[in-house]
């Protein structure tokens, strides 16, 4: 590597009023990322020649140490939890998913006000109503509430599931939701939902893997047998920080993380309830997830 190195530099062009070891130092600060904090004093050629850290990336932003890392990941959380209730769009108004059964000739008028009438007892949705009493199947439901948010179904069957792009379990048991499909030339995931649309963890899983997410509709039945699946089990790499936190302490929290496991890389996004970190480090990568206050206007 030295002698390398030292050849590149007496192939180094002669500049007027500069010797090979500045014109060899102007070339090292051009191929080095530099530290986007803008109060970081560290030398990165110093840095770059060191091997006890390497830096990390937070998402395309290189930073040289962890302590810069921790300072950039506090201010972006900070931003985010502002911004947060911007990732759901506006509710649209949809017709009520009994009527739309009734309007599909699955169920009757008299079908429909006695599962309004169980509802009001036992507070169960109508879908599950409707299903227990043998008013409906799971995929005359599925196909209705797929029709409510313009999305289409997507039958299971006996398909296999490879989930390319890991999903945290406690994500997938919170959304009601499974990644089903992943077509690695687009760098498309479909998720099915079993009830509604949840768009705001579409957002964060975009943002995380770094791909374009597509929801569908998979049954309730389906989605129950594949979520105990072991691809789908929680993996050890998953870490969940139930107590409510600021982004000050998620922050110092995630740059333990980048310091334990030597990541190079991070993203992070945020849904609704959770703030969702994933990091590489150079054997695995690491899932953290934070838990947000909850604020009304966030409620469903």
């Amino acid at each position: 590597m030295y002698s390398s190195n030292l050849e590149l530099t007496k192939q180094l062009p002669r500049i007027p009023g500069m010797t090979r070891l500045a014109a060899a130092l102007s070339l090292w600060k051009t191929l080095l990322p530099q530290c986007n904090n803008p109060e970081c004093t560290t030398r990165n050629l110093k840095l770059a020649l060191s091997r006890r850290h390497s830096g990390v990336f937070l998402a395309d932003e290189p930073y040289c140490t962890p302590e810069c890392f921790e300072e950039a990941a506090r201010k972006k959380m900070e931003s985010l939890m502002v911004s947060r209730h911007n990732q759901e769009p506006a509710p649209r108004l949809r017709m009520p998913l009994g009527l739309a059964l009734v309007s599909r000739g699955i169920l009757t008028a008299e079908q429909l006000k006695f599962a309004l009438e169980e509802q009001s007892r036992n507070g169960q949705s109508i879908g599950d109503i409707v299903q227990n009493l043998g008013f409906a199947t799971p995929e005359q439901v599925t196909a209705a509430v797929a029709a409510q948010w313009s999305c289409p179904v997507f039958p299971l069957g006996d398909r296999t599931i490879f989930p390319q792009i890991a999903v945290p379990r406690r994500l997938l048991e919170a959304y009601g939701m499974l990644p089903v499909h992943f077509a690695e030339n687009s760098r498309r995931l479909i998720v099915g939902f079993v009830s509604r649309v949840q768009y705001h963890i579409l957002h964060t899983i975009e943002n995380i893997a770094d791909c374009v997410v597509t929801p569908c509709f998979i049954t309730a039945r389906d989605y129950q047998v594949y979520l105990q699946l072991p691809v789908f089990s929680e993996r050890e790499n998953e870490i969940v920080f139930d107590r409510v936190s600021g982004p000050a302490e998620m922050a110092r929290l995630a740059c333990n993380y980048v310091k334990q496991i030597k990541a190079t890389r991070t993203r992070f996004g945020v849904c609704r309830d959770y703030l969702w970190m994933r990091m590489w480090g150079a054997r695995h990568q690491m899932d953290l997830l934070f838990r947000l206050q909850q604020e009304t206007s966030f409620q469903h």
